[in-house]
């Protein structure tokens, strides 16, 4: 993991000596979409002292983003942003232990934490009004730190869509759609299928340009 940041790190000094302005980026997500809930095929009629099983659910929240942002000039209406951002999401496992007979469920509430470089093409509509369309790769750090969670890290490239308005300022407010490929959550009694998916809302505000 520390050579994965260190990696990281000198990669963004690199792209920052090329970029044309620089700025601070805040997000706010809602990762609901990746949400999943169901049981393992071999539990899926079982019951208990006529008690039936629960689902596995799990369920992410809210999330944030910090970090700093390059943006590069290629064209009038054509540029690229390079980020690099520290991220974190609350997420809730549900559950259950099998006591002999007996059913016995729990849930659990944590909060996920992750590095990540983002990297887009921008086409700028009119105005100040662009959609760009990068990749995020993102690499989430110990999530078994959720009960029973059955991995310990996940690295995903999730695709990522953008709408943003750059005002005469040069800051920028976006709201985007990112979706991954892996999910953050894997349960011994049911295997989550779902991949990791959010809407965020960002604001970028220049510090350099």
């Amino acid at each position: 993991m520390k050579k994965t940041i260190l990696s990281m790190l000198f990669l963004v000094t690199e792209i920052g000596c090329f970029a044309q302005k620089s700025g601070v980026i805040i997000s706010v997500t809602d990762e609901h979409l990746g949400k999943y809930s169901g049981y393992s095929y071999y539990l899926s009629t079982g019951t208990a002292n006529g008690t039936i099983y629960p689902e596995t659910r799990w369920t992410p929240g809210i999330g944030f983003n910090f970090g700093y942002q390059f943006g590069f000039k290629l064209s009038n209406r054509f540029w690229m942003d390079a980020s690099i951002l520290g991220k974190v999401v609350q997420g809730k496992a549900e559950s259950f232990d099998l006591n002999g007979n007996d059913v016995v469920p729990w849930s659990d509430k944590a909060w996920i934490w992750g590095l990540a470089l983002n990297g887009a093409i921008n086409y700028r509509i009119c105005s100040g009004l662009y959609a760009g369309i990068g990749i995020e790769p993102t690499g989430y750090f110990k999530t078994n730190k959720l009960k029973e969670n059955l991995k310990g890290q996940v690295f995903d490239f999730p695709v990522v869509l953008t709408l943003g308005y750059e005002f005469n300022n040069g800051m920028k407010l976006s709201a985007s759609y990112k979706h991954g490929f892996k999910p953050l959550y894997d349960n011994a009694f049911a295997s989550n299928t779902k991949n990791n998916k959010e809407f965020g809302m960002s604001l970028y505000v220049p510090m350099f340009k």
